[in-house]
């Protein structure tokens, strides 16, 4: 299955690393960075260790919001989280946030008695759509398998890393020690974490910190990537507001409350209101899309911190009007029974982490 490209993911190491008895998973979000450490045990790949850190105290800003750390305060936060999961691994790979990513499907007419090949065409028609000078990224490009009612045209996923992003990554894992597995975005870690081989499509909705995305996948491939702009931060704001308390209190509370209280409430009402707009534009869009194709999405997966909260799954389900589930990204590999609780309540937070480091073993 095609989770990533070759050009763009292979760009931080000028060799192919063997394969690792342990690799480590690495996705610094807006507000957080987590780690997942994996461990080549007998021909199984088991849990080692896994870990998270907030980011807001390295730029003196409260727990949970969005920050854009200094390259010092970058290695620092990796290398405290990496120290405090007990990571043992120097093999890591790192995802690299959208933010400094483009990803969008572009279609191409088959062309007849010629000889321009995609190779050719791709890059010509990537200056239309990439909203950066091509020479400031590494640009890279795969065919989507076209579905049965494709008529004469080509489906290209295209796909543009910053170089500025690619050469901060580079060497943070030089400055942290690490040696590289290739990097990937995001989208494709995440994709690796929670597919099944039993599926033929799914929708995954990924709502974070910094805003809510909905990725559409058939047998394995991305065919579709939308981005809204509400997510975690904005429901701590407006619960800050509301109740009158400190940011920090919010991000607190809005991870555990009761809804039959005055407070919890007031909590679900800000809650939903902002989670109302995407699911709703997502679920336009998943309709669209099952029109188009003429096929029925098999599972919607929800991922990311906001669905931790409590009454997300159900209201989710609602607005959508079909069933979902929570991504629980651990049941990809082995680990002792006792984290079963703890690995599923967590999981949506650490499909990228994980599926970064599944790489290595794939």
């Amino acid at each position: 299955m095609a989770f990533s490209f070759k050009k763009i993911f292979s760009g931080l190491s000028e060799t192919t690393p063997a394969r690792s008895s342990m690799a480590v998973g690495i996705d610094i979000g807006g507000s957080s960075v987590k780690v997942v450490e994996l461990e080549d045990i007998e021909r199984a790949v088991a849990l080692r260790t896994y870990g998270e850190l907030q980011l807001g105290p390295y730029e003196g800003k409260p727990l949970g919001e969005i920050i854009t750390l200094t390259e010092q305060h970058r290695v620092e936060a990796v290398t405290d989280v990496l120290r405090e999961a007990g990571v043992k691994g120097r093999s890591g790979a790192l995802a690299m946030p959208l933010s400094s990513s483009f990803v969008t499907v572009i279609t191409l007419p088959v062309m007849q008695n010629t000889t321009d090949s995609l190779a050719a065409r791709v890059p010509v028609e990537a200056r239309k759509y990439v909203p950066l000078p091509l020479s400031e990224v590494t640009l890279d490009w795969t065919e989507i398998p076209a579905p049965p009612t494709a008529n004469n045209m080509h489906e290209i996923m295209l796909a543009a890393v910053e170089n500025n992003a690619l050469e901060e990554y580079r060497s943070l894992l030089m400055n942290i020690g690490m040696t590289s597995q290739p990097a990937e975005i995001e989208v494709f870690s995440l994709i690796r974490s929670t597919w099944r081989q039993s599926d033929t499509t799914l929708a995954i909705i990924d709502i974070g910190a910094r805003g809510a995305k909905l990725y559409l996948v058939r047998q394995g491939n991305l065919e579709r990537l939308h981005r809204v702009g509400q997510g975690g931060q904005e429901i701590t704001k407006r619960v800050s507001q509301t109740l009158g308390i400190p940011f920090e209190a919010a991000e607190d509370i809005k991870r555990s409350y009761d809804r039959a209280e005055e407070k919890g409430a007031e909590i679900y009402k800000v809650t939903t209101t902002v989670l109302e707009s995407p699911l709703s534009e997502f679920r336009r869009l998943i309709e669209q899309y099952e029109a188009r194709s003429n096929t029925p999405l098999g599972r919607i997966v929800l991922g990311g911190g906001v669905f931790a909260g409590p009454y997300m799954l159900e209201f989710a389900q609602d607005r959508l009007g079909r069933p979902v589930e929570l991504a629980n990204p651990f049941s990809k590999v082995a680990y002792p029974a006792f984290l079963e609780d703890t690995l599923r309540q967590i999981g949506p937070s650490f499909g990228v982490a994980l599926g970064a480091a599944l790489r290595a073993f794939q």
